[in-house]
């Protein structure tokens, strides 16, 4: 075909236009092909541009097939191509060069040949999806922000922290460079490897592959549809299965929560009792404030996380723990004359750091009762343990525990309705270890003994009456 001038623009053959865009309307006149009717009113010798219609993503599905380029580099097969990429939210044409193979692996130029026509395959085919620049990296720093500010089913603070934690700490040091495209089976085969190189157990393995295709499926275009759908092959990943019996999952026995309570003193002997007696969440003890404590029962209404209060961990933790009367005596002697406030605070008023209260009061109870240190999660699997063995009614043991209903019959039962039975249950399912019926308080943080003392009901420490100092 003529170019026109030797002055004129290259002429793109597919889109009918210069390369600049621009309609060329200083090209000669073609030749007279026979056709006696004219086109065009203003200048009949001369033939109106190719129109362009559709969007641009059309012209480049046009231009999709190609034959490819191959070459041979320092003994090293290599392929170049044109791909579909997308880049700040637009889709361009861009030429990329891939490693094909070695000489060892194609010793003739024919062979070498297949082996392109093969790779071509993803690019040629009909199921063929742009390829994103967009690094793994860049869009878990997108997907974490989404998760913070999303208002259908928010995240947990606690769970968004871990989260992160987990993309810090196993993804973005394996998969950070990787484009979201390329995010695959083959690319989470390799991360499982390393995990378990690095002798992570399975359920630990299980978190962090979870969390790398929630990253994934985050990705959506302007209707929401997924980006990179992917259907995942656990068998081709080899990820391994979480055996449930070898799940450490630790829990104390009546004597060891008879020992501790009896060992611990001030506001940490209070939290063990309340703990044991009553199957509550750590976070939840820490967020009862004055107010949630009737005389005889709590009322469970918010939880603690990094010193914040927010909502309870699911719907079914809102809910009211009916309390073993000696423990619901011994809260009251704690609280003592307070109106307001946490029931667990600090000098400042604010709700203890659950962090401090284990590692600074809870584990060195235990090294000194030789009991292996565990977390306050032990407590509540104590008395879910105790309240099936002393045959609790289920409906109202799930209740009590904040678990959810499983089938009709759960949503059914409404024995949490009845308050007189809830108390007499209570009452008759007992705590499983010795109560106190007094609390020890803490000892001050004097060298010298204080003549008069008296136990304040804010951290169970002695303080001082009569400012009377022996010798």
């Amino acid at each position: 075909m003529s170019s026109g001038s030797p002055n004129s623009e290259p002429f793109d053959g597919l889109l009918g236009l210069p390369q600049n865009g621009v309609p060329a309307t200083s090209d000669p006149a073609p030749a007279f092909d026979g056709n006696t009717s004219t086109v065009g009113t203003e200048n009949p010798g001369t033939l109106p541009p190719r129109a362009v219609t559709g969007p641009r993503e059309e012209n480049l599905a046009r231009r999709r097939f190609q034959n490819g380029q191959l070459l041979l580099l320092k003994k090293r097969w290599s392929v170049r191509s044109y791909e579909d990429v997308i880049e700040n939210g637009e889709r361009r044409r861009k030429r990329v060069q891939r490693f094909l193979g070695t000489l060892a692996e194609f010793p003739t130029k024919r062979l070498a040949m297949r082996g392109m026509q093969d790779a071509l395959e993803v690019v040629n085919g009909l199921a063929y999806r742009p390829r994103t620049t967009t690094t793994f990296r860049e869009f878990a720093k997108q997907w974490v922000e989404k998760c913070r500010t999303r208002k259908r089913r928010p995240i947990k603070p606690s769970t968004l922290c871990n989260w992160e934690s987990i993309l810090n700490n196993h993804l973005l040091p394996v998969l950070g460079r990787t484009p979201m495209s390329s995010v695959d089976n083959r690319a989470m085969k390799v991360l499982v490897e390393g995990l378990v190189r690095k002798r992570l157990s399975p359920q630990t393995v299980k978190n962090v592959v979870q969390v790398a295709k929630l990253v994934k499926a985050g990705a959506v275009d302007e209707n929401g549809n997924e980006l990179y759908p992917t259907k995942w092959n656990h068998e081709f990943i080899d990820l391994p299965e979480v055996d449930e019996t070898k799940q450490r999952k630790p829990s104390f026995f009546g004597e060891q929560v008879t020992e501790i309570v009896k060992a611990a003193n001030g506001r940490l002997q209070m939290a063990c009792v309340l703990l044991a007696a009553s199957g509550i969440r750590a976070g939840e003890l820490l967020a009862l404030e004055i107010r949630h404590f009737d005389g005889s029962s709590i009322k469970i209404e918010q939880d603690v996380w990094g010193g914040k209060v927010q909502d309870p961990k699911t719907p079914n933790a809102r809910r009211t723990i009916d309390l073993h009367p000696g423990v619901a005596e011994l809260l009251k002697q704690f609280v003592c004359n307070r109106t307001a406030g946490f029931i667990f605070e600090t000098r400042s008023g604010r709700p203890l750091t659950q962090t401090n209260l284990l590692k600074r009061e809870l584990h060195p109870v235990l090294a000194t009762l030789e009991i292996p240190k565990r977390g306050f999660h032990s407590f509540r699997r104590f008395r879910n343990t105790h309240l099936r063995n002393s045959i609790c009614p289920d409906g109202l043991l799930k209740f009590w525990m904040g678990h959810a209903s499983k089938d009709m019959s759960d949503r059914y039962d409404r024995v949490r309705d009845d308050v007189v039975f809830r108390k007499e249950v209570a009452l008759r399912m007992g705590t499983g270890f010795e109560v106190p019926k007094t609390l020890t308080p803490k000892p001050p943080r004097m060298k010298k003994i204080v003549s008069e003392i008296s136990v304040s009901g804010v951290i169970g420490r002695q303080t001082e009456l009569a400012p009377t100092l022996s010798d």
